[in-house]
């Protein structure tokens, strides 16, 4: 009796579209705020892989096994059991592995815990304990909380700084920061980093410059920008270089090579 009451909890995990986390083992396992299991038993219970299990070990933290087509997790402490009931998994970094489940995906980490709730087409791991994550072909980011903080509603999103992402809609880029206000709306060819209070945007295959607001500071104009010490930009056009200032006035007149462009902004000091 005890064993069918077992396998119906289990067939009725894979009916929902969220996690439950459960367990087969025998010991009475306590379940954390932060949703993670602790059972005394794992890796002795009824969920130690057996000898035909595939494994797959996640930087020595936790143990993923797949039994009859699913996968489970469990720890050597106890602290991780974890069923089989995802149809796929792929560690993303060393703190997150991303799951399946009713072919949708989420994250969970190293003890257990669910990071998001499995409800994406896909998501990939960036910097800072934040996920690129995919739904109906859009993208958009959410953090470890499991809390979008840019929902899906771009063609495309990657992370430029540790505050800022380039945002894509309609095969042209905009800017939009962490707190997901948009900075720059997308009609730019190109967004790039230059220094650290600064971005260069390409349009017309010429660049030109906005501050960390989106104002801009430099009409683009220039065959490529790039930064100078102090308060100067080096800047090309037709075939030669000179240096403007962060407001856009001519510094060094655009006459140099490239070796005596950087002789001529020395000067500047």
């Amino acid at each position: 009796m005890k064993k069918h009451i077992i396998t119906l909890a289990i067939l009725m995990l894979f009916c929902t579209p969220a996690i439950a986390y459960v367990t087969t083992s025998t010991s009475n396992p306590k379940v954390t705020n932060q949703g993670a299991i602790t059972n005394p038993d794992a890796g002795i219970s009824g969920l130690k892989p057996g000898v035909n299990d595939t494994y797959y070990t996640h930087y020595k933290t936790i143990t993923g096994y797949k039994s009859n087509g699913r996968w489970g997790f469990y720890s050597e402490n106890g602290r991780i059991n974890l069923p089989p009931m995802f149809t796929d998994i792929e560690g993303l970094n060393m703190n997150y592995i991303k799951v399946e489940a009713n072919g949708v995906w989420g994250i969970i980490d190293t003890e257990g815990n669910e990071i998001i709730v499995p409800k994406y087409d896909d998501i990939d791991a960036m910097q800072n304990d934040l996920f690129k994550v995919e739904l109906n072909r859009k993208y958009g980011v959410v953090n470890k909380h499991g809390k979008e903080i840019i929902r899906p509603q771009y063609e495309d999103i990657d992370e430029l700084t540790s505050n800022y992402f380039v945002i894509e809609d309609e095969d042209l880029k905009g800017l939009i920061n962490l707190n997901g206000k948009t900075i720059i709306k997308p009609q730019y060819e190109d967004i790039d980093k230059l220094g650290s209070n600064h971005f260069k945007v390409e349009e017309n295959n010429k660049w030109g410059v906005v501050d960390l607001n989106g104002k801009l500071m430099v009409k683009p104009i220039y065959d490529k920008i790039e930064t100078a010490s102090g308060e100067y930009f080096k800047v090309k056009h037709d075939g030669k270089w000179g240096a403007i200032t962060f407001a856009g006035e001519v510094a060094v007149p655009i006459q140099y090579g490239p070796i005596q462009v950087n002789k001529q902004i020395k000067k500047l000091y």
